[in-house]
Order: C-alpha cells, then structure tokens, then sequence
C-alpha cells in the first residue's frame, strides 16, 4: 500500500539588522504614518482652505489675503447675475447631454461586447476604447478639425449626404466630444457587470415566452442597474470639471460652463482677473462635485446587495444574434470609423499641411514635416516638451509613492490610515480649475518659492491624482490573503521587513500601472497647467491652448497633439500589457 506524503517547508526567518531593531523600525512606520499624514492633509486641506477664504473675500483683481474683513458679496453678485442662469442652464445640458450620451453608447458597447456573439469584438473592443490614449485637450483638438463646418471632413460629408450644416463650436458640439470621450471610463466600469450577468436569469425568462425586449427591460437592465448608476454619477463628476472641450469648442462663441468661467474670470481677455468671483464659483463647483461623489460612493458600497453570480452553476454563454450580427457589427464599426478615426485622420493630416486645408488627393503634394520640425527648432515649443516630460515624470513617482503607502495604511492600518484614505479621496470631488485656482492662491501667498517653475504645476497635479493612484493600489492589495504576511511575522520579521519582502514585490505590478497612468493623465493635463503657467513653465497642453486662440496656428497646434497623442499611447499600450486598466 502506497501512502502520499507530505513535505512541510520551514520558512526561514529573514537576517536581523543588527543597526534597527525591529520595534524601532515598527516606530518608523508610525512616523512615516505621521509624516504621509500630514503631507495629505497639507496638500488637500490647506488649498482647500485657502479657496473657501477667498470666496469670502471682495478682492476682484487684489489677491485674497491683500482685503480685509469677510463678505458674502461674492456669492450674492453670482447668484443675482443673469449669467449665472445662462451658465447653470449650459452646464447642466452639457453635463446631462455628455452622460445620457456616453451611457447609450457604453451600455450598448457593453452589452454587445460582454454579452453576444457580435463578429470583430477582439478589433473592435479595442478600437473603440481608444479615445483612453487621447487626452482631452487632443480630443477637442482633433474634432475641431474634423467637424468644423469650413472644411471639416465629417462635417462636409454631412452637408453633402443629408444636407445639414454641422457647427462643433456649440454646446451639441461640445456635449458630443465629451460623450465620446467619456465612453471607455464608463464601459469598463460597466463591462465587467455585464459580462457576470447569468444567462440562466434570461433563459428562464425566455422559457416563459418572455421576448428579448421584455427580457432587457425586465431582467438585464434592474440587475446592471447599480452599476450604470454608479458609473453615471461618476461620470458626471468628471463632466463638471470637463475643461477642454468646453474652453476649446466654446471658445468662438463663448459659450461657458463652470469651469470654463472659472478659469474666465481668473485670465479673462481683458486681463482684469475677479478672484473673489472665481473662488465663489469654485466652491460651488467643489460642492456638487461632492455631492456626486457621496452618492457614487453609496451606490458601491450597496452594490453587494444586486449581486447575480455565485460559485454553483454559473454559465457565461453568448447570446446569439442571428441575422442582427452583421449590421450590428457594421454599426459598431461606423461609430469607431466617425467618432474616432476620421478626428484622428484630421489631425495628423492638418499636423502635416504648411496651412489648413480640407483633406483631398489634390492636396497631397502639399504634404510637409516642417510642422514636427518646428516643435523642436522653436525654443517656447521645446521648452514647452521638456517641461511636459519633467512634469509627467516627476508627478508620477510622486503620486506613486505616496499612493502606494495611503493603500497600505487603508488596508493593513488602523483607523487612521483609513482616515487619511477617505480624505485623499475628498480631492476627487475638486474639478481641475478649482484645484488649480486654489494652488495659485496658496503658494502666492505662502514663502515657498515654487510659484513660476514646474514644481507648483507638480504639487498641484500629485495633488489631483492621489486618490487615483491610490485605489487601483488598495485594489491590488484587497486580494492579497493577509496570511502571507502573518507568516513573516510568525517568523520573526518586523512589520517593515514584511512589507520590504511580501507586500511591496506583490503589489510592484500595480504600481507601476498606477505610475503609467498617472504619467499618461499629466501629460495633457491642461486647466491645472494654465493657471499655473508662467514663461519658465510652459507645457505642451498650455501651448496648444496659445496657438489655437492667440495665434490660430493649427498645423504646428496638430503636430503638437499628434506628438502628445502618440506619447500617450505608447503609455498606454504599455499599461495593457503589464496587466490592464484598473478604474476607480
């Protein structure tokens, strides 16, 4: 008889270091606590402070802290305003337009990629999440140029097919850039939903005579529910603080929305800036942000309660589609073909135009690279590089760092460190401008010389990317089963030799996609950068902005985008190959 045996590894106990015992070192993991605290807390709380300040104060063009005493002038002045109703009215269509938009394509994209036997999913899945790769202010960009009613391809094919005349610089305009660009986020928020949904719930509907209409409505559609609400009220926190498309597309006729008159009233044409308005009216922005933001995070909490897929007799079969296969697959592929790759067509072919010019087999022979040349002989353009890349890179290692040990104190910590969690995530909630606006009056009025370099672009960008950051780390640290680590402490390592030799290897993965991601975001950041800007910190979103509305230079602005634009996307390609997206 033959008896199976079994080996029992010793797990030896890692070499003391004789110059820290180990509870001094579990003391610097305390301090270290302490000190990533109050780093936190200094960069959420104190800019926040110093908005709420300033909204009490009627300095119009004098800083904040130049007027004394407190005043509800500010808030009185917006609310009795007429173009307060103007701009409420505008941000709340586009805001409601760009997320009804991109939650009929998402869910539709979901749906028939999650769900069905749709042909091409393995190409067109991917080409449709490509708008990830194309920052907001290249975006914006790109369709100007395809959908101007001058020359705009798109536009003059509409003109010529249906007879409509197609005009990007207005607020349909604007809300149809933004619901495009806001369909990958909100698709792989809700694929995963879809894809765990158990067939077995529409089989038994369908044995019950139940159509597939009936099906949808009845089944699908109350069981997804909570994550199409969820990735809704994100999405409209991201709309609100939407600067990009808005100021671009707008721009022409000026038609603003909230964070656009912000950064209005702080650099308006005029160059008499209204700070005490502009801080007015970013409390209010930061006060509805977190109000959506309370309710998203409720909506995932209860999340568990819709819960469909169990660890007995679920099945994942794809529905057929029979004869619809085909004409879904075509328009599915006319979406990608318009939505993204005809801007994308635009752009790199105006990046190549010594002028702007409608895209035709004439035109061919006109084609230069004295646009890309220009980039890097222009002294303002490759500053404007340098600066990008130091920015990104900087900004990055930064939020990595810090977002990394916010993770572990939220995971592994006490209360505190899921204190100081909870409060990074308090700066998701604060648009962009806001954030931007309320850096600019702290470090003007705080001794610390970084206002003009790249170092306050920086501060405030680690700053918006933090709580980013540090949930797609506490992610990965979520599925790590805490008995890895009880073994090193069994064996006698201190809980900083457990992190230096457990935790940190397993989750290096995670970090560096979250450092990926974060350097690809920084990139076009562009309200956070124009605020901040000065000659010595120019970046390459802030040029762009300079050559479309100072200088109307779109072929060197496109060459400039295009080159962004693949920068981005070579960040991109390499985060899905160390492991996929991973989203708040």
């Amino acid at each position: 008889m033959q008896t199976d045996t079994m080996r029992i590894d010793t797990v030896q106990p890692p070499a003391p270091t004789p110059d820290i015992p180990p509870h001094r070192r579990d003391r610097l993991l305390v301090a270290v606590n302490i000190a990533i605290g109050a780093i936190i807390a200094y960069l959420v709380i104190v800019p926040l402070a110093m908005l709420l300040f300033s909204s009490f104060k009627n300095s119009k063009m004098k800083l904040p802290f130049q007027v004394p005493g407190f005043t509800l002038d500010n808030f009185a002045k917006i609310f009795t305003s007429q173009r307060f109703g103007e701009v409420t009215v505008n941000s709340l269509i586009f805001v409601v337009g760009a997320v009804v938009l991109a939650l009929i394509i998402s869910v539709s994209l979901a749906y028939l990629f999650e769900r069905t036997d749709l042909p091409g999913r393995r190409v067109l899945a991917p080409s449709a999440l490509a708008p990830m790769a194309v920052p907001a202010t290249v975006m914006a960009v790109a369709w100007m140029l395809a959908a101007n009613p001058t020359n705009g391809p798109i536009a003059i094919l509409i003109q010529k097919i249906f007879g409509v005349t197609v005009d990007i610089y207005s607020l349909p305009g604007m809300i149809l850039v933004a619901g495009i660009f806001g369909v990958p986020s909100m698709y792989l928020m809700l694929a995963p939903t879809f894809a765990r949904l158990n067939l077995e719930f529409e089989e038994a509907a369908a044995s019950s005579g139940a159509g597939w209409l009936t099906r949808t409505r009845k089944i699908v559609l109350p069981l997804t529910m909570p994550g199409i609400t969820a990735a809704s009220m994100l999405l409209i926190v991201i709309a609100l603080e939407e600067f990009s498309i808005p100021a671009i597309l707008g721009m022409p006729h000026q038609i603003f929305v909230f964070s656009s008159l912000v950064q209005d009233a702080l650099q308006p044409p005029s160059g008499i800036p209204d700070y005490g308005r502009a801080s007015a009216y970013g409390i209010l922005l930061v006060l509805v942000s977190l109000v959506m933001i309370s309710v998203y995070r409720r909506q995932t909490r209860e999340s568990h309660r819709f819960r469909v897929v169990g660890g007995k007799g679920y099945r994942s079969t794809p529905i057929r589609l029979g004869r619809w296969r085909f004409p879904l697959c075509a328009m599915v592929s006319l979406y990608v073909l318009v939505a993204i790759v005809l801007p994308i067509l635009a752009l790199v072919w105006t990046s190549l135009t010594p002028f702007l010019q409608p895209i035709s087999l004439h035109n061919f022979r006109s084609l230069t690279w004295s646009n890309y040349t220009a980039i890097f002989t222009n002294s303002s353009s490759s500053q404007a590089v340098v600066n990008t890349l130091a920015v990104s890179l900087i900004t990055a290692t930064a939020t990595a760092a810090l977002a990394l040990w916010l993770a572990i104190a939220s995971t592994r910590g006490n209360r505190f460190g899921r204190w100081l969690f909870d409060l990074s995530f308090l700066v998701f909630g604060i648009p962009g401008v806001v954030l931007g606006m309320a850096v600019l009056f702290l470090y003007v009025y705080v001794p610390i010389r970084v206002y003009g370099t790249i170092w306050i672009i920086i501060i405030a960008l680690t700053t918006r990317y933090i709580p980013r950051g540090s949930r797609m780390i506490q992610t990965a640290l979520l599925q790590l089963d805490p008995g890895l680590e009880e073994v090193g402490r069994v064996s006698g390592a201190s809980n900083a030799v457990v992190l230096r030799r457990v935790v940190f290897p397993l989750v290096a993965p995670a970090v560096s996609r979250a450092w990926l991601s974060v350097f690809t975001n920084a990139l076009g950041e562009l309200p956070i950068a124009l605020l901040l800007s000065s000659d010595g910190n120019r970046t390459i979103a802030v040029q762009l902005w300079d050559l479309i509305g100072e200088n109307a230079n779109y072929p060197e602005a496109s060459a400039l985008s295009v080159l962004l634009l693949v920068v981005s996307a070579v960040a991109i390609g390499w985060i899905n190959r160390r492991g996929g997206q991973q989203h708040i």
